[in-house]
């Protein structure tokens, strides 16, 4: 293969880095300083298609193309087709800001191992990958997709205990030989990317191909080097409950949920960010991971049990939103921010993201000042409304949406064996001609709800129900809009001849990980509910909510376990 540099030019020992050129618009070596994050926001998606389609994606809203996957072959990377290398180039020719990043590799895909083990074949695949993808103007940069080093993937993929360290290298040399191309072609070396996707789930494969085990990232990836080599972390904060989970779980939880029984304190998106803070990645070189294709189904006895098999089946969004349907139970789980469906009489659970809850974590990934968005992968979103979801949050400008409804869940308390009627959650804000709604009223059943407008963008959201048995119940309100983007979930709470003091004095126990705080929470509320006085009663549930907003401060509380206590305390006053 022609090589765009001479032989002599390529030469190095990557166990001293050769400094780059310190000057206007060059990047500083990465021997002795650390690669700057990226200059503008990054929403991002992957495509996995040989010739990618960009027909039915809003690629206005995208910045970062990742096109998936080149492989590795006979030590170097595997060439697109001229008919993908052609419509990559038309896409770029219609949108000259887009950054088109090649991504190498993939869950299953082999030899990274071996390519990386040595400066000759490090050197080697690097200038094929340059010569396949940026000598001919296709890619800006590379996606190292190494699933995974030293263990941790499929069985035959290749291992060697010095993956770790020869990643590292892996990654110098990419550096190397783009600060390189720059200089030679008179290019800033800021204009060439290198990014990794680098995973967050906690179970990955044990090493036989089929049963799962506890994976630690930082056991395979050198955090800390890579924060200061890349130019950006893709951090895949998805896939956290698959076929390698020993229980049923959320497929990709924004927070951690109370009931999860394995012990692992990093299986969500909130706890995967702080777990890479915490080993040296600079928040500013994040990006959060959503996946728009798949659900993660698991046949099962409910939430967090042992599972006999996995899948959706017939229990997913489509059918559940279906209002004939009885059987598929839309829920809202407020710990982790996002909905799953369950099917009793098919013992089926299945995890799934839609709009909104994409959105949340895309707030949150701005929030917290990480560098963007980016999803798994692009054709999945049939509506177009998931990539606007999280589009909306970085560039509100460019995302032809109305603005984002509020909505509101409402406590009521029923009585066994009589039949409630009334509002079980209310609408602010909509710019909706008219909404539809499904009620699942927490106790097995679900209804259609009756929707009613109130005001100018305001609906309330009603139903008749007949529980049987006392108890506390919590409801799922599902709200859909005619444009997907605003559709909106909510809990309401149903406290049939019982105590909503019980009820969240249970929370507190359930979701405080400090017994002496819970301890404080727990004294206010029981004052609050002995006090008849309504006034001072609502100076002591104020003092609760402060009390919780210290509790989520010092970590003992989630952000969304706080924010559920407060709201049902607020419905308390």
């Amino acid at each position: 293969m022609k090589r765009w540099l001479a032989s002599g030019v390529l030469a190095l020992t990557l166990v001293a880095l050769v400094p780059g050129r310190a000057g206007a618009g060059t990047r500083p070596s990465p021997s002795n300083d650390v690669v700057p994050p990226l200059r503008t926001p990054l929403v991002g998606g992957y495509l996995l298609q040989g010739t990618p389609n960009f027909a039915n994606i809003q690629m206005d809203l995208v910045t970062h193309f990742f096109w998936a996957f080149s492989t590795i072959s006979n030590g170097e990377c595997t060439p697109a087709s001229p008919a993908g290398d052609a419509a990559v180039l038309a896409e770029r020719q219609a949108r000259p800001d887009l950054k088109v990043i090649r991504s190498i590799g993939g869950w299953g895909a082999a030899n990274y191992s071996d390519v990386a083990s040595t400066p000759a074949k490090r050197q080697a695949f690097v200038a094929s990958c340059i010569d396949d993808f940026v000598a001919n103007g296709v890619a800006d940069g590379f996606d190292i997709d190494w699933e995974f080093p030293v263990s941790g993937g499929l069985p035959d993929i290749g291992y060697s205990p010095a993956d770790r360290h020869n990643l590292d290298l892996l990654v110098a040399e990419f550096r190397r030989q783009l600060d390189a191309y720059a200089d030679a072609h008179g290019r800033s070396h800021r204009d060439f990317l290198l990014t990794a996707a680098l995973p967050a789930g906690r179970w990955q494969d044990s090493g036989d191909g089929i049963t799962g085990a506890p994976f630690d990232a930082n056991t395979s990836f050198d955090l800390a080097t890579l924060g200061k080599l890349l130019d950006n972390i893709n951090l895949m904060t998805y896939d956290m409950g698959t076929g390698y989970s020993p229980v049923s779980m959320f497929n990709q939880p924004l927070y951690r949920h109370s009931d999860d029984p394995t012990g692992d304190p990093y299986n969500s998106a909130d706890d995967a960010v702080r777990y890479y803070l915490a080993h040296g990645v600079p928040r500013a070189k994040i990006s959060l991971g959503v996946e728009f294709t798949l659900s993660r189904g698991f046949g099962t006895t409910g939430l967090f049990q042992p599972w006999t098999s996995t899948g959706c089946g017939q229990t997913t969004a489509r059918n559940a939103l279906d209002p004939s349907n009885t059987s598929i139970l839309i829920n809202w789980d407020p710990q982790v921010q996002s909905q799953y469906l369950w099917n009793p009489s098919a013992q089926r659970m299945c995890s799934y993201e839609n709009a909104y809850s994409l959105e949340l974590r895309s707030e949150y990934a701005k929030q917290h000042g990480l560098s963007g968005i980016f999803t798994w992968e692009l054709s999945g979103d049939a509506s177009n409304s998931q990539l606007r979801a999280v589009a909306r949050p970085w560039e509100p400008a460019k995302v032809v949406a109305a603005p984002a409804p509020s909505v509101r869940g409402a406590t009521f308390y029923p009585h066994a064996g009589q039949t409630f009627s009334g509002t079980v959650a209310t609408v602010s804000g909509s710019s909706a001609g008219s909404l539809t709604a499904i009620i699942n009223w927490g106790d097995q059943t679900r209804s259609p709800g009756i929707v009613t407008p109130t005001a100018v963008g305001g609906y309330a959201v009603s139903g008749d129900h007949t529980y049987s048995a006392a108890g506390a119940y919590r409801a799922t309100a599902t709200i859909i809009d005619p444009d997907p983007v605003n559709s909106r979930m909510v809990n309401a709470y149903a406290f049939v001849d019982s105590s909503p003091y019980s009820y969240l004095r249970g929370l507190v126990d359930a979701y405080c990980t400090s017994r002496g705080i819970a301890a404080g929470l727990d004294a206010t509320l029981l004052t609050a509910s002995r006090v008849p006085d309504a006034r001072t009663r609502a100076r002591l549930l104020d003092a609760f909510g402060a009390q919780v907003r210290i509790a989520q401060l010092v970590r003992t509380v989630t952000v969304a376990q706080a924010d559920e206590l407060a709201h049902l305390a607020d419905t308390l006053r």
